[in-house]
C-alpha cells in the first residue's frame, strides 16, 4: 500500500466521534492537473509523484483544532528558520504555534515538527505528512486533542528546563560519533549541540538558547542542530584597560608614569623633576644620566684650612 493510501481513510471520509457523530473537520477538494503544473514553480520543494496524487485528491483540512491545514504550500508564508528549508507550513494555531513538514526526496513531506514561539523550542511530532493527519484523527475523534497539544507543550518545556543538560559542547566531540564529528569539530566553541536521533531522549532542540541573534546550524539533514551566539552577545567584549596606582602625589585616577600613546611617543612623566638641568652641550642623548651634587662652600672651606696647616701652600 502506497504512502497516499494511508491518508485515504481520513480525506475521503468525515471525521466522526466516539458515538458517531460527524465532526466540524472536513477535507478540501483535490487540484485539477493544470493547477497542480503551475503550483511546482512556487513549491518550496519536489512535487514527487505520490505527492501529486494526494494534492488531486485532496489539498488540505478546514476546522480541525490546530485551524486549517494546507498541503499545497500556498496559504502561509514560508518558514523562516533555514535548517528546516524547504520545508512546508501546514498549519499556524491560535497559539502562534507553526506546524512544518520538511520536503525531501521521500514520497511525501517529513518530518514534521511543531516550533513554539515560547518557550522557543522545536518539538518532533510525526515521520511524515501521513503519520501526521492520522495522529490528529485518532485524538480528534476520541475527543483528546487538547490532551495531545499539553502533552506537546509540556515536551517543548522539558526541552527548555534541561537546555544545558541535553547539549554538549564542540571540544567535547569525543560524545559524537563519526557521522557527525568532522561537522562538531567546525562549529564555534560556544555552541550547544543537540543530537535527536536518540529516541530514548527528549526529541527537540530549544533554537532560542543563544538568545535572538543566536546561529543555527544543522548537519545535513540528520535530526542534529547546533546554536551559537554572536561575538556581540559578550564573550569578546573588549576588556577596560588598567591604571596603575598613583605614586608620588599623583591624583587617585591618573597615570603616574608613562603611557605609550596612539603614535608611539611617550608622555610627560609625573611626579617631581631635578630643580638643576645640564647646560645643552653637556647632556646626553639617548642614555639617562645622573645630574651631579652641588659642592657645598663649607666643604671648599674646611678642604683649604687643611692644607694650609700641613705646609701644602708655601
Amino acid at each position: 500500500m502506497s504512502t497516499p493510501d494511508t491518508m485515504l481513510p481520513f480525506i475521503s471520509a468525515p471525521w466522526l466521534d466516539a458515538d458517531g457523530n460527524p465532526l466540524s473537520v472536513r477535507p478540501l477538494p483535490g487540484l485539477r492537473a493544470d493547477v497542480i503544473q503551475s503550483l511546482e514553480c512556487s513549491y518550496p520543494g519536489i512535487i514527487t509523484p505520490q505527492l501529486k496524487a494526494l494534492l488531486g485528491t485532496c489539498c488540505g483540512l478546514a476546522d480541525t483544532d490546530l485551524g486549517s491545514l494546507d498541503f499545497t504550500g500556498c496559504w502561509f508564508q514560508e518558514e523562516p528558520s533555514t535548517v528546516f528549508r524547504p520545508a512546508l507550513t501546514l498549519a499556524i494555531d491560535d497559539a502562534g504555534r507553526r506546524w512544518i513538514a520538511e520536503v525531501g526526496n521521500h514520497d511525501l513531506p517529513g518530518p514534521v515538527w511543531c516550533v513554539f514561539p515560547d518557550p522557543e523550542v522545536t518539538v518532533y511530532v510525526s515521520n511524515d505528512l501521513a503519520a501526521f493527519v492520522s495522529t490528529l484523527h485518532e485524538y480528534t475523534c476520541r475527543g483528546e486533542m487538547q490532551t495531545w497539544l499539553h502533552r506537546v507543550y509540556d515536551e517543548a518545556r522539558s526541552v527548555w528546563s534541561q537546555r544545558h543538560v541535553l547539549a554538549f559542547r564542540p571540544h567535547e566531540v569525543f560524545k559524537s560519533d563519526r557521522a557527525i564529528r568532522a561537522w562538531v569539530s567546525r562549529l564555534p566553541f560556544n555552541a550547544y549541540v543537540y543530537d535527536l536521533r536518540e529516541r530514548n531522549v527528549e526529541r527537540g532542540w530549544p533554537y532560542g538558547v543563544a538568545g535572538p541573534s543566536g546561529r543555527h546550524f544543522r548537519c545535513g539533514r540528520l535530526p542534529v542542530f547546533a546554536v551559537a551566539g554572536l561575538p556581540v552577545e559578550g564573550w569578546r567584549a573588549p576588556t577596560p584597560r588598567r591604571v596603575a596606582p598613583a605614586i608620588l602625589g599623583t591624583a587617585a585616577g591618573e597615570p603616574a608614569f608613562a603611557i605609550d600613546n596612539s603614535v608611539g611617543r611617550r608622555s610627560r612623566r609625573s611626579g617631581r623633576r631635578n630643580p638643576r638641568r645640564l647646560p645643552a652641550g653637556h647632556r646626553t642623548w639617548g642614555r639617562s644620566r645622573k645630574v651631579p651634587l652641588e659642592t657645598r662652600p663649607a666643604a671648599r672651606t674646611f678642604r683649604a684650612n687643611a692644607l694650609a696647616k700641613t705646609g701644602a701652600y708655601s
